[in-house]
């Protein structure tokens, strides 16, 4: 490798370094130890919000034990058309993912109001692709909802910082 690739290379590891740049943490170790999540647990957000609050070593318990608990109070999914080709056929969907809830303590003191979460993309289709065009419909849907569950974290953030 050249040396002036080695400089530039140094030059952008410094500037990275020097912005303070760091991968995002949602401050919740230490604030929150334990988490449940009732109401409809059945909902698409359940699975990826308990993966993202174990990925931060907070510990899932049952709700009278628990130091947050998440009550999903409802979820709406829908897609539709938003536009066509030449041929009359739709050429781009948007899927639109909403979560109702709401955060309370143990006793069933509310630390957050019902609030709704809300997410939308756009997506092409591919008539000449349809299997790639449905893979992609299934992974804007599962980055929709891993936004959500981002969102819901960041409000316990918000709740754990406001409990300090």
């Amino acid at each position: 490798m050249s040396l002036f690739v080695r400089l530039i290379s140094l030059g952008l590891i410094g500037l990275l370094v020097g912005c303070g740049f760091h991968l995002r943490n949602y401050g919740l170790e230490g604030l929150f130890e334990s988490f449940a999540i009732v109401g409809k647990t059945r909902a698409q957000v359940v699975s990826p919000l308990r993966q993202s609050l174990q990925q931060l070593d907070i510990s899932e318990v049952a709700p009278d034990e628990a130091e947050v608990v998440v009550e999903i109070l409802e979820q709406r999914s829908e897609r539709r058309s938003v536009s066509t080709s030449g041929q009359a056929r739709a050429a781009e969907y948007e899927i639109d993912y909403a979560v109702y809830f709401r955060l309370m303590d143990r006793a069933g003191m509310v630390l957050a109001p019902a609030a709704w979460i809300e997410r939308q993309r756009i997506y092409r289709i591919d008539r000449g692709n349809i299997v790639g065009s449905n893979q992609e419909q299934r992974l804007v849907q599962t980055e929709i909802v891993q936004d959500v569950a981002a969102q819901i974290v960041r409000s316990m953030d918000l709740v754990s910082r406001g409990s300090k």
